[in-house]
């Protein structure tokens, strides 16, 4: 859509609607002043037509009047009578002479011309109009107009009685341009006659010039229009045309004239005066309307550059407006209170975005920034990653609340150490010092961080380790430092190892455990064929059969080789696809756990689950869905758990553990003596199997306190109902010494290492009969 100025829009609107006012004037007066002309000029014709008619009549009622007083002369009546014509011609002379006459005549009864004054009439010629005599014998009288010698009379007739009608007086008065003009003199109006006889133009007399004549005629009976009258000023004359006498063939037409300048020169000059009026006001309204734009329009587009300015983060500028409208005031001062508030916004948005809202700390992207401007520096400057362990148990076990105290009193202690502070992760700090300290001084930063923290609620005891990086000989970039230092802390993690600087050789088991996330990946949707199931048996030392066997995963790959499990399963839980490798684990097991059963081998698979497996909610629905497929029993595989990761969400753990029960599935828990807390959750754990760490076991011919623990856990369990299994045998007299014990089920390399599935058949169909204990 076009956009306008303001100012332009402001003066248009007000030159439009004065000029739109001017012209419905101009208009309304233009058609109410050509009305009341129009009216005014019918009416003047009309007024012009009786007055005609008035002076016509007048007329006549004197030809009439003097008529009468002739035709009763006695004296002129016995002149008729008698002939004597001197005597008739006196009489008319002086008859004539007393009203001004044109003229005078008698006119015998059969149309006879007698005589006449003066000598118009021809003696004994026929009078020229018979019918008009007739008339007057018959009625004893008769008016009418008559052309006589090119020459329009208005006449009166009357009888001479003696006392029948011996003769017609004629008197009349001539119609000439003469008495057209009188007449203009007191209508004002231009008088033109008109004689027709036969229908042809035969006399015309008229006030008009004769070459206005045609014009005015034609303009009879014309309608004005408003047009006509305002603009083209093509109608000079408005004329009315009237019947004034009708004698069959004989006819005459009065046209009364009216100049239609003259009737509206004081109506156009009105019009006139009142266009100049408007002119003058719309060239008025044009410099208002320029001058209140202006005026308008310069505040606001001050305030719109300012605006602009704002919109390019300029926020520190005064807004000053000069103005007097309350309006503009008013938006200069929500633009003033804008910027401020905008300015506020956007320095809390800069500070939230350049640090940690929690901590206070500056966050990565920041971080990153400074520690660029510090190695452009071309300085040597110390670095330290923090890490809190068990960050997600603090947060698990003392809830989220205190584990973001924990956070900021962590924070507040790195600050009040000076140098710059940065909370990268969870529970990960970054702290540059100011200048260089001592081993010994980052020990003391180490004791300070891990004081005890009081929240209120709890008193949290924390443990963190420390990276450490010296630049930029260990690092020349700030992602090349994160880096690096995300490196020297899983290192820590790894090696449990408090305090680390930064070594090489740590990149590249680093880049190795990258590798093994990438090919496993690999292998897990593309390369299955490198996964393989070993199983290793579990000796029943009641029967001295083989009853039981643990799937254990291996993984041969094409580039890294033979990867150890201790290497990518733990890489896996890091990575999150642990699922995906359990899931291969469960398909693959229920595939041999078919063919056990189908060649006769009652064999027990157990499978190991992380936590993770153990959480998901449908890892049991689908597990249950495979071994209905395959028509397998509940009894054909059993579950592992270690311990110290059921402890980590020990309520949700037993619930799911009571899920796999309910379905019949045997449960163990591997690696039991090693976690902190195993005893005192237990008797919650829906399990039926303890299976005793391999470190206990090991050297437990030759280790008296091995044999103590292991002993008291075999109590244990049996006093809870549980099965034990020792893993680790190497030799037969520590099998000799649990099944001393009463322990149930044994596994170790002195029975059989972990094979591959046709080699552990193989095995099992060789040693079926094989004692152990007696070997």
């Amino acid at each position: 859509m076009a956009t306008r100025k303001l100012n332009q829009s402001i003066f248009r609107l007000v030159v439009g609607l004065v000029m739109l006012t001017a012209m419905m004037i101009l208009i309304n007066v233009w058609t109410s002043t050509s009305k009341h002309a129009k009216n005014q000029l019918n009416g003047d014709l009309k007024v012009a037509q009786n007055v005609f008619e008035q002076v016509l009549e007048n007329r006549e009622n004197v030809l009439y009047n003097s008529a009468n007083v002739l035709t009763a002369d006695f004296g002129f009546k016995q002149a008729v009578a008698t002939g004597d014509k001197p005597t008739i011609d006196s009489a008319l002379y002086n008859h004539g002479a007393r009203i001004s006459a044109d003229v005078m005549a008698l006119v015998s009864l059969d149309g006879t011309n007698i005589t006449s004054v003066p000598q118009i009439l021809q003696a004994e010629e026929t009078f020229p109009y018979p019918r008009v005599i007739q008339n007057a014998i018959v009625n004893g009288g008769a008016s009418s107009l008559l052309l006589i010698n090119q020459r329009l009379y208005q006449v009166m007739m009357l009888t001479i009685d003696a006392p029948t009608p011996i003769a017609v007086a004629v008197i009349g008065f001539e119609i000439n341009q003469e008495w057209g003009q009188q007449l203009k003199n007191v209508t004002q109006l231009e008088t033109t006659i008109e004689v027709q006889v036969n229908g042809e133009k035969n006399f015309t007399i008229s006030t008009l010039p004769d070459e206005m004549v045609p014009l005015a005629l034609s303009e009879q009976g014309q309608t004005l229009s408003w047009l006509s009258l305002t603009l083209f000023n093509d109608v000079p004359y408005v004329s009315r045309q009237f019947l004034l006498a009708d004698e069959g063939n004989f006819k005459v037409l009065i046209t009364l004239s009216n100049d239609v300048h003259r009737l509206f020169a004081d109506f156009s000059a009105l019009q006139l005066n009142i266009s100049l009026i408007a002119v003058l006001a719309i060239i008025l309204a044009l410099c208002f309307a320029a001058l209140f734009s202006r005026k308008v329009a310069n505040p606001l587009v001050a305030l719109a550059e300012i605006a602009q300015r704002i919109s390019t983060g300029d926020y520190n500028k005064e807004i000053i407006t000069e103005s007097s409208s309350t309006e503009v005031t008013n938006l200069a001062v929500a633009l003033e209170s804008m910027q401020s508030n905008i300015r506020q916004r956007e320095e809390k948005i800069s500070y939230q975005a350049q640090h940690d809202i929690l901590t206070g700390l500056n966050n990565r992207y920041n971080m990153e920034a400074l520690l660029n401007a510090k190695f452009e520096q071309n300085k040597s400057f110390q670095v330290f990653g923090i890490n809190v362990f068990g960050f997600r148990s603090i947060n698990d076990v003392f809830g989220y609340h205190n584990g973001d105290i924990c956070l900021q009193i962590l924070a507040k202690r790195l600050v009040e150490h000076g140098g710059l502070g940065a909370r990268l992760a969870g529970g990960e700090l970054l702290w540059v010092p100011d200048k260089f300290i001592t081993h010994e001084q980052v020990v003391q930063f180490k004791n300070t961080l891990e004081e005890p923290i009081e929240t209120g609620d709890a008193s949290i005891i924390t443990k963190v380790s420390i990276g450490m990086l010296n630049c930029p000989v260990d690092a020349s970039n700030a992602e090349e430092l994160f880096r690096r230092m995300n490196i020297v802390l899983d290192e820590t993690q790894l090696t449990e190892q408090l305090l680390l600087n930064y070594e090489p050789e740590f990149e590249h088991r680093y880049l190795r455990r990258l590798s093994i996330i990438a090919e496993l990946k690999t292998a897990l949707n593309d390369r299955q064929d490198e996964l393989s199931l070993f199983y290793q048996p579990k000796l029943d030392l009641t029967s001295g059969k083989v009853t039981k066997v643990e799937a254990l995963i291996r993984w041969n790959n094409a580039i890294l080789g033979f990867v150890s499990p201790e290497d990518f399963i733990n890489v896996a839980e890091q990575a999150g696809f642990i699922g995906k490798i359990t899931d291969w684990v469960i398909n693959q097991a229920i595939k041999d756990a078919v063919l056990l059963r189908d060649s006769g081998h009652d064999i027990s698979i157990a499978i190991n689950l992380s936590a993770k497996d153990v959480m998901d909610n449908a890892l049991l629905p689908h597990i249950l869905s495979l071994m209905d497929d395959s028509k397998l029993d509940c009894k054909a595989l059993s579950f592992e758990m270690t311990e110290s990761d059921l402890v980590r969400e020990p309520e949700k753990a037993i619930k799911q553990l009571q899920a796999f029960r309910e379905k019949g599935f045997e449960l163990a828990i591997d690696d039991f003596g090693t976690g902190y807390s195993s005893m005192s959750y237990l008797k919650s754990l829906p399990v039926t199997t303890l299976k005793v760490d391999k470190s206990f076991v090991l050297k437990l011919d030759s280790q008296q306190g091995d044999q103590k623990i292991v002993r008291t856990v075999i109590d244990l369990a049996h006093s809870f109902g549980l099965n034990v299994v020792a893993e680790g045998i190497e030799n037969q007299a520590t099998l000799q010494l649990l099944h001393g014990w009463g322990c149930e089920l044994a596994q170790g390399f002195y029975m059989c290492k972990p094979l591959p599935f046709n080699d552990f058949i193989h095995w099992h169909n060789k040693h079926q009969s094989t004692n152990w204990l007696a070997k």
